[in-house]
């Protein structure tokens, strides 16, 4: 069977999935991360998937000197090398992979065919840097001509990438379109998928969701993303929860994530968009509840929970929240941009664009006024979801591109 080397920065992250499945098909398989936990250098095996683990790190950090367009590029090579530094190890141990599949941006995977140059490489590329910005615009005071040059040294690690590549691996097409043109036609998209069957179907012994506090009965209204970010609507969300908040008093909503941002600009030590927005509004803090990360059981529990599931976002990644409220036949309301458009029917959900005061309640307040028809939008957007972006059959249309990635003939698009 073939060899692969996945690697990425953090675990599981994109890739422990389609691992898992690979290693119970017969694959020889090494996940390399950077994650916390696993020893840099050596390789750990985990008992239940019988999968093995590299761990490795950059034995340094960016250079402050380093001239502030290049911080991510001489991060990305440092990445790099550390990478390579554990697969030379990996190498003198027997292993040669047949095809290295990394998650580019991170440069981790930028130099592992200087370790193997006879792999096959597959950058798994979630996003293509441009000017103007189609997610959102930059709020930094910079000249339009300084954060127009910034933008492009962004994609130097993508650039370093992908003159190894022998294909290119996206998960949506839009994603693929921010792609430049002669990049474009090598992308292949193939989703990460969700666990359809999980999503509604709990194991014997998992509970619903209960949280002290929430009244059984209560109409509840769900928010769950990593962060609370402005990429991801976290504010207009807390600003229309604030209005229903006044005008409902039997509404409950959770948000369950981080006080955190993973995508855009950060605000000042010791300031959040969870502060500010609780500082704004006058919330009924004995109706919203702030859960944090939740595990995996507590958070797919949680989705079957809501009666009214909000998924917000700019023009950018989708979030696999998304996929997961689709599969768990969540009524939603979600925001009107590109990525949403491709994978939520027009029928399977209440479409809003978010950036519009009371656009998101007044969502919230259509499917609570109509319960039935908001089951029916859940069903038709699980539906979509069991058609479209089922692991089970997602994992092996990428098992069958990587094989056609190993058998073709060397830097060609497959």
């Amino acid at each position: 069977m073939p060899s692969i080397l996945f690697v990425h920065e953090n675990f599981p992250a994109q890739f422990g999935g389609i691992a898992g499945y690979l290693v119970a098909r017969g694959w020889d398989v090494v996940f390399a991360t950077a994650a916390e936990g696993f020893p840099r250098d050596r390789v750990t095996r985990i008992a239940a998937s019988g999968l093995r683990v590299l761990g490795y790190g950059r034995h340094r950090d960016v250079d402050k000197a380093t001239h502030r367009y290049l911080r991510g590029t001489e991060r990305a090579v440092l990445n790099g090398q550390g990478l390579a530094r554990a697969a030379i190890t990996l190498r003198q141990q027997g292993f040669s992979p047949d095809l290295v599949v990394a998650h580019s941006g991170w440069g981790s995977g930028s130099f592992a065919r200087v370790v193997w140059p006879k792999a096959r490489f597959v950058p798994y590329l979630e996003w293509w840097y441009n000017y103007p910005p189609v997610d959102m615009e930059s709020e930094s005071t910079d000249s339009v001509e300084d954060r127009h040059a910034a933008t492009l040294c962004r994609n130097l690690p993508f650039l370093l990438d992908l003159q190894a590549a022998d294909a290119i691996l996206v998960p949506t097409a839009f994603q693929r379109d921010q792609l430049p043109d002669w990049l474009r036609e090598r992308a292949t998209v193939i989703h990460d998928g969700v666990d359809i069957d999980a999503l509604v179907r709990p194991p014997p012994g998992e509970p619903p969701f209960t949280l002290e506090g929430l009244p059984d009965a209560a109409p509840l209204v769900t928010y769950a993303t990593r962060g609370m970010e402005p990429m991801r609507g976290f504010p207009e969300f807390m600003a229309d929860l604030a209005r229903l908040q006044a005008e409902d008093g039997t509404l409950h909503a959770v948000v369950a994530g981080e006080d955190s941002v993973h995508y855009g600009g950060r605000l000042p030590e010791g300031d959040s968009w969870k502060a500010r927005a609780l500082a704004a509004h006058g919330f009924d803090m004995t109706r919203l509840h702030f859960t944090g990360r939740l595990p995996a059981g507590r958070y797919r529990a949680l989705l079957r929970r809501s009666d009214a599931h909000v998924y917000l976002t700019r023009p950018f990644v989708l979030s696999w929240s998304l996929l997961d409220a689709m599969a768990a036949a969540c009524p939603m309301v979600v925001s009107d941009t590109p990525p949403v458009r491709e994978v939520v029917p027009p029928d399977a959900a209440r479409f809003v664009e978010f950036q519009t005061p009371g656009e998101i309640a007044a969502g919230i307040v259509a499917l609570l006024a109509d319960r039935a028809a908001a089951r029916t939008m859940g069903e038709r957007a699980r539906a979509h979801a069991v058609a479209h972006y089922a692991q089970s059959d997602l994992y092996p249309k990428r098992e069958a591109f990587f094989r056609r990635v190993i058998a073709g003939p060397a830097g060609r698009a497959q």
